[in-house]
């Protein structure tokens, strides 16, 4: 079974949480990351991605590169 994502904050996070990502690509300038879900872990600690701070604090992460960037 695998678990398919656009994310990269996700993704980082799963990998982070130590699921076997399978590939990473750019298509039509998105980004897909397909991981190994054999185990049925994928949804769960996307909840908990979800619920812990770490959206907040990448989102903070790319006001901050917005700000240096001047974009």
């Amino acid at each position: 079974m695998h678990f398919t994502t656009s994310d990269i904050s996700l993704a980082a996070f799963l990998l982070m949480r130590g699921i076997r990502i399978i590939s990473a690509k750019r298509e039509k300038g998105k980004f897909i990351f397909v991981f190994e879900d054999y185990e049925n872990k994928t949804n769960e600690l996307s909840q908990e991605y979800i619920m812990s701070e770490y959206p907040r604090y990448d989102a903070s992460l790319r006001q901050v590169k917005r700000m240096l960037y001047g974009q």
